[in-house]
């Protein structure tokens, strides 16, 4: 009589979402450069949050968006093109400090709220209103992950 043993499969990992995804937003080019130019609802803020731990104040405040009863007195109930924009350039800005941590959300967070100095004293999350600040966010975060601190 022939035994088969039991051999247990490794147990996977779950999937882990981008932010993109777990906030419902798309991750190629031109349906993000779309939903830019739409304009993101005022639930992306919501959901920013949730998934974050930044409080919508927070986010509203550091990249200069209306709270939700300006939004929603609007025509289309959106964020304006340039006010999606600076939301997703705080989503890359994440997403570039969780990488940078390895994935742990909370220190990526918390880093994103301190003072920097390659960022003259300003926070990075302060520091996302205009492209050309995204950019030195990003070249930070770039030169911190290959030991660059000055």
């Amino acid at each position: 009589m022939h035994h088969e043993y039991y051999i247990p499969k490794p147990a996977q990992q779950p999937l882990k979402l981008t932010l993109k995804e777990r906030l419902g937003l798309p991750e190629d080019y031109p349906a993000m450069g779309d939903a830019i130019v739409q304009g993101f609802t005022f639930d992306v803020v919501a959901y920013l949050a949730h998934e974050t731990e930044l409080s919508e104040a927070e986010i509203l405040n550091a990249l200069n968006l209306p709270d939700r009863n300006k939004v929603q007195r609007r025509k289309h109930r959106r964020f304006t093109r340039v006010e999606s924009n600076r939301i997703y350039a705080l989503i890359e800005a994440i997403t570039a400090a969780e990488a940078l941590f390895e994935g742990e959300a909370c220190v990526a967070i918390n880093w994103l709220k301190k003072p920097c100095r390659g960022l003259g004293g300003r926070s990075p999350i302060e520091n996302l209103n205009l492209f050309i600040e995204l950019q030195q966010v990003l070249a930070l975060i770039h030169r911190l992950e290959y030991g660059v601190f000055n």
